[in-house]
């Protein structure tokens, strides 16, 4: 009897740990998938603009060359590499020594021939009609040709005086110019700092006055974009390595040239310099990366739509309208200004709208 009792425990418990271990792994029914619910979007008003971006560098907007006025050593520098300096203010002075040498020269041939010129003159007016013409023909040939030659030899003289003037006054003007002053302010750049005396020659290239008071933006756009954008027009710049500046500035200049190199590459569009002028700023310097989005098209109070809500087929426009309790309908729209982001709708639609992306 024992034995059957036993019996009848152990079944108990093998049934109930069989039990146990079935609620513990038995498969659990799949959740019912429900549908994703539709992403909405609300028809705005707001103001909608069309902006391109460029690149590009800063430079000084107005730089200055400074040339040597002729041939000599530089005797003094008043103005050193980076330094400001004034408009009128003595930068550099040259050697003049050998133009004095030379105008000091020239004058006393001047006043050498001015004495020959006078004495031919005296033999001339005495040898008006006091002078013998000679018995024979051949004396009075030669008599002929020796008032000639002092005739001749007299204007020489002076056509000689007078280039020789023009020399000396050439050579004073040059002596004039031997102290060079700056033509306008700003900051000089020498063009060899390493060397501070030195031979120049005429017309040599010495170095550049900077204006860093005015500054622009040198960008290139492409072709594409080319004809979108008018001088005038408003740019948004920040620098590439501090972007918490914020920079602005109007496009000045428009190249019409495409950049050396792509116009021939058939490949890629041609690329165009602009030039935008840019308002001071107290940590703009030439030479750094900048961007720029430049507004092409601004329209106020415009009812928008986001880009990703209109869907196209061909050349139609549409969007998915809310008609409420979960239905919508296809909406054909007219656009107008279009960004990555945003799009205008000219008619279709109205703010408050509620568009729908299934």
């Amino acid at each position: 009897m024992s034995k059957w009792i036993k019996r009848i425990i152990m079944i108990g418990l093998l049934a109930g740990a069989g039990y146990f271990l079935y609620q513990q792994y038995k498969p659990v029914p799949e959740a019912p998938i429900e549908a994703p619910q539709p992403i909405t979007f609300e028809v705005t008003q707001e103001t909608i603009t069309q902006e391109i971006q460029v690149k590009g560098k800063s430079i000084y907007a107005k730089q200055t060359d400074v040339y040597a006025p002729f041939a000599s050593k530089i005797k003094q520098w008043n103005v050193e590499n980076g330094e400001p300096i004034r408009k009128g203010a003595v930068m550099f002075s040259l050697d003049s020594k050998a133009f004095q040498t030379e105008v000091q020269q020239l004058e006393t041939d001047i006043e050498k021939s001015r004495l020959e010129a006078q004495l031919n003159e005296i033999g001339l007016n005495q040898g008006n009609g006091s002078e013998p013409l000679g018995v024979t023909e051949e004396e009075r040939k030669k008599a002929f040709a020796e008032r000639e030659t002092k005739r001749l030899t007299n204007e020489m003289n002076k056509e000689s005086i007078a280039v020789k003037e023009q020399e000396v006054q050439a050579k004073k003007v040059a002596i004039g110019l031997s102290t060079v002053y700056a033509p306008v302010s700003g900051v000089f750049l020498m063009n060899d700092a390493e060397t501070k005396t030195r031979m120049v020659s005429e017309g040599q290239y010495v170095g550049t006055i900077v204006d860093t008071g005015k500054l622009q933006f040198v960008a290139t756009i492409s072709e594409q974009d080319i004809f979108k954008i008018q001088t005038g027009m408003p740019v948004s710049v920040h620098m590439t390595g501090n972007k918490e500046v914020p920079l602005t500035g109007k496009v000045s200049k428009i190249s019409k040239f495409a950049r050396k190199g792509t116009e021939t590459d058939l490949k890629q569009p041609s690329q165009f310099d602009i030039v935008i002028d840019l308002k001071p700023n107290a940590k703009l310097i030439g030479g750094l990366s900048l961007e720029g989005k430049i507004e092409t098209l601004r329209k106020e109070q415009a009812t928008v739509v986001p880009t990703l809500a209109v869907m196209r087929d061909q050349d139609m426009a549409y969007v998915m309208l809310d008609q409420g309790n979960g239905q919508y309908a296809q909406q054909t729209i007219q656009t107008g200004i279009e960004t990555d982001d945003k799009t205008e709708v000219l008619n279709g639609l109205k703010p408050g709208d509620i568009v729908v992306l299934p």
